[in-house]
C-alpha cells in the first residue's frame, strides 16, 4: 500500500545548511488531487561539513520513517559557477563539498530510499520569489538558508506536478504500487 503523503526535502548547503521539509498528498502529484501542503518543518545545521551531511542523512531517514521504499525527494541547491565570481575563500565551495558527501552517503545507502536531485539556484529563486512566498503564506522570517531550502522544495513540487517523468524520478518506487 503506497503512503498517502510524500515528502520533499529542500536543502541549501553551506557553512550553515538550511533545510525545509514539505509533505503533500501523493495524489496531488501523481493524480489530479488539489495542490496542498499538509505539513511542513524546517531548520538549520551548522558545524563541520561532514557532520552536517551525516545529520542530513539522519533527517532523511526520520522523514521516511516507516514508508517502505518511499523516501523523501531531496532537492539540493546546485552550485552554479558564475565566471564573474572572483573569490578565493574556500568557504564558498562548502555547498559543493556537502553535495559530494551526500552523493557518497547515498551510494553507501545512508539515505535509505531518498532520492538526491541537484537543482539550479537560479531556477528556484526565479520560481519561488519573495513575493510568491508571501502570497502563498510560506514566508519564513529570519534565515535566508531556510528560505532558500523552501524555494528548492516548492520549485521541485511544481516541476513534479507539471512533469510526470520528473515526478517519477523523485519517487521512483511509487510506480511499483
Amino acid at each position: 500500500m503506497p503512503p498517502k503523503n510524500i515528502h520533499v526535502l529542500g536543502i541549501d548547503p553551506g557553512s550553515t545548511t538550511g533545510w525545509y521539509c514539505l509533505t503533500v498528498p501523493r495524489d496531488c502529484i501523481f493524480s489530479d488531487g488539489p495542490s496542498k501542503i499538509v505539513e511542513h518543518d524546517w531548520g538549520e545545521f551548522t558545524g563541520p561539513l561532514a557532520r552536517q551531511s551525516i545529520e542530513i542523512a539522519r533527517l532523511t531517514r526520520e522523514i521516511q520513517s516507516l514508508d517502505f521504499r518511499v523516501g523523501p525527494a531531496m532537492i539540493v541547491e546546485a552550485w552554479d559557477q558564475d565566471p564573474r565570481f572572483k573569490s578565493t575563500d574556500p568557504e564558498t565551495l562548502s555547498p559543493v563539498r556537502i553535495g559530494a558527501q551526500l552523493e557518497l552517503l547515498q551510494e553507501q545507502k545512508q539515505l535509505n530510499d531518498a532520492t538526491l536531485t541537484f537543482q539550479s539556484r537560479t531556477l528556484a529563486f526565479s520560481t519561488a520569489t519573495d513575493e510568491r512566498l508571501h502570497k502563498w503564506r510560506l514566508w519564513v522570517a529570519g534565515s535566508d538558508h531556510v528560505r532558500a531550502a523552501l524555494r528548492h522544495g516548492i520549485t521541485a513540487l511544481r516541476r513534479a506536478r507539471e512533469n510526470e517523468e520528473f515526478a517519477s524520478s523523485l519517487w521512483p518506487y511509487l510506480e511499483f504500487y
